[in-house]
């Protein structure tokens, strides 16, 4: 199981005098050239944890400080977000607030380096669609994580609110005693607090979790 998220647009402050160190980020080896493209003059004498920076509604539901200290290690080696400057980073990992639209041109080709060795993983991709340019998706291993209002029996799109749910859902995920392997499992998993659906891959789309909130 992986699980993909976006930043947030709102960040805080880092807190930290603890220096930001390139070599410390996750993948390291893919990405640090391009991290120093996008870093450009961005760097910063204070650092926190990334999971301590992103801010929002699906952090938010996510809720990090309540999760055990096992849970938090599971989430640290489950869980990768996207970042318009650091590409990829680990809860856990030491970044800086930035304000960066992300350029997913500059991003894609080392990214895609990335995401070739989850070939075998369940992809649980809980990105809004500002960050889907980056990681190329493989239909076969991947669910993506819909949000729909039901109202009168009829669906409507969750626009801004949709990230509280998936916060949920990753939090959900990873209290579990098991995590999913295939997309069944996670829909298992998802029924326990959501009323939802599974659709199977289609012209090239991966897999759709559906959450249905009444």
């Amino acid at each position: 199981m992986l699980i993909l998220l976006p930043p947030s647009e709102k960040k805080k402050s880092a807190t930290s005098s603890e220096k930001f160190n390139l070599s410390s980020l996750v993948f390291a080896s893919e990405l640090s050239d391009t991290r120093l493209a996008a870093l450009a003059s961005h760097y910063s004498s204070r650092t926190s944890p990334a999971i301590e920076i992103y801010d929002g509604v699906l952090y938010q539901g996510l809720n990090w400080k309540t999760l055990s200290a096992a849970e938090q290690k599971r989430a640290n080696s489950k869980v990768l977000i996207v970042s318009a400057i650091f590409g990829l980073v680990k809860p856990l990992d030491q970044i800086f607030s930035y304000k960066e639209k992300i350029d997913n041109r500059l991003w894609r080709d080392s990214i895609a380096k990335v995401a070739a060795k989850y070939s075998d993983e369940l992809i649980i991709d809980c990105r809004s669609s500002t960050y889907k340019g980056v990681w190329p998706i493989n239909p076969a291993n991947t669910v993506e994580v819909r949000i729909f209002q039901v109202v009168a029996g009829e669906r409507k799109v969750i626009t801004h609110m949709s990230k509280k749910y998936r916060g949920e859902l990753t939090r959900h995920l990873l209290t579990q005693p098991t995590e999913p392997v295939t997309p069944a499992d996670l829909q298992h998993m998802a029924a326990q607090l959501f009323e939802c659906e599974l659709h199977p891959p289609a012209d090239a789309q991966p897999w759709a979790l559906d959450l249905l909130i009444s």
